[in-house]
């Protein structure tokens, strides 16, 4: 995944990849952290990532405080939540 204008990239590696140097190849134990990434419309979002046949570990939801959001796991174990922020309701 790039931002727009390719200014930042973040990838997501499996385990032992042959096409990657041996510094990362090590799986993370996926303990202790998550992402959490930002989109415009969370809903399409969703939509295109499960048609993709990713599973949902979270599914699209409403919280209290007024994210809309869900959340995948990559292949090492690191949850990662997609979310579009809302004010809270009143």
């Amino acid at each position: 995944m790039h931002t727009p204008g390719q200014a930042a990239e973040l990838s997501f590696l499996l385990p032992d990849h042959p096409s990657q140097q041996p510094l990362f190849q090590p799986a993370f134990g996926g303990q202790g952290m998550y992402l959490t990434i930002e989109v415009e419309d969370v809903d399409k979002t969703y939509k295109e990532i499960k048609a993709k046949g990713v599973p949902i570990k979270i599914e699209l939801r409403n919280e209290p405080w007024g994210d809309r959001h869900f959340a995948i796991q990559d292949p090492n174990g690191i949850g990662i939540d997609i979310v579009t922020y809302a004010p809270p309701a009143q």
